[in-house]
């Protein structure tokens, strides 16, 4: 079978291969899912670049997310059938065409979920919907700001807005996105390299700041973003697209009592009861069916193409997420 791996750290256009794997079998309590599509996020670009957290053994492939189909039932699952169609959660490895899961790590696609919406059902949907509304707790009416919001998480997070009814301040770096965002619903846009994020919050919220933000940038626009917090205002910041650190302004910090803490989904998977993730998830899959909540797409690639696929999941101005399909 086919499987794209990579035996160094560095560039995942210069070290990605196709290679040929011997297909594996199901053992007691595991599955032979194939793999029908997985997204290329942010996480498995540095995961490759030896960039991220938690990093594997090598070689390795990559991926943290997907949807596949059930081949093969290992002896003792149960609750699961041949052909039905599924996500592995907290499984890696997802860049082939065929992988083992354990069963109790699966969760069943309802039938008006499309593949492309399935395989992007962990990172972004859950990440977006537990940092707004399990930890941010962001009420009805309530202002919450947000980086990159051009980003498919970011898109989701003004879906999410919508829903809840809170509004969003969302900031971006080109003014082209502008009205795209508000059209899908975004409520203020700010163009950082045309205007002060600070004087443009505190202009949108009457000089009170947000008491909600996530920030996936770091830098200067992540420091801007903390010195635009209200008192008792949390910034969490899920992710550094920026390579310098966030300068805060500790004297604001502590007349405000704002914060700034990091937020990482593979922690809250560890530490948030079975019965609640259970429930997250499963609100989460019926807004999905419902068509409320919508991962976008910018294009699909076969598996085969993976240099071309990893190139443009690394260019500007995507409007979605880069697939990667298998036939």
């Amino acid at each position: 079978m086919k499987s794209i791996r990579f035996h160094q750290f560095g560039e995942p256009a210069e070290v990605l291969k196709i290679e040929d794997v011997r297909k594996p079998e199901p053992g007691n309590g595991e599955v032979l899912l194939k793999m029908l599509a997985r997204p290329i996020n942010p996480s498995d670009l540095l995961t490759i670049q030896g960039l991220y957290g938690a990093l594997p053994q090598l070689p390795a492939t990559p991926g943290f997310e997907g949807v596949g189909i059930i081949e093969t039932l290992g002896s003792g699952v149960e609750g699961f059938s041949v052909g039905q169609r599924v996500i592995p959660l907290g499984t890696p490895g997802t860049w082939q065409e065929y992988m083992i899961v354990r069963a109790k790590s699966m969760l069943p696609v309802p039938d008006p979920i499309n593949n492309e919406t399935a395989a992007q059902f962990v990172v972004n949907p859950v990440t977006a919907w537990v940092m707004v509304t399990e930890d941010l707790k962001v009420g009805k009416g309530e202002w919450l700001l947000q980086t990159a919001a051009g980003s498919t998480l970011g898109r989701i997070v003004i879906q999410i807005g919508k829903l809840r009814g809170f509004k969003t301040i969302n900031i971006v770096r080109r003014r082209e996105q502008i009205d795209e965002l508000k059209q899908i619903g975004a409520n203020e846009v700010i163009c950082s390299t045309d205007e002060s994020i600070v004087d443009r919050v505190s202009e949108i919220t009457k000089k009170t700041g947000v008491f909600a933000a996530i920030d996936a940038v770091g830098g200067q626009v992540g420091g801007e973003v903390a010195r635009s917090l209200a008192r008792n205002g949390v910034m969490l910041s899920y992710g550094r697209l920026s390579p310098d650190p966030i300068p805060l302004d500790v004297g604001t910090m502590i007349f405000r009592t704002s914060s700034v803490r990091g937020f990482w989904l593979s922690d809250w998977f560890k530490t948030t009861p079975s019965a609640r993730q259970a429930g997250v998830l499963n609100e989460l899959l019926q807004l999905m069916v419902q068509g409320k909540i919508v991962p976008p797409v910018e294009a699909t690639y076969d598996l085969d193409d993976i240099i071309n696929a990893v190139k443009h999941a690394q260019s500007s101005g995507r409007r979605g997420k880069v697939l990667l399909t298998s036939k």
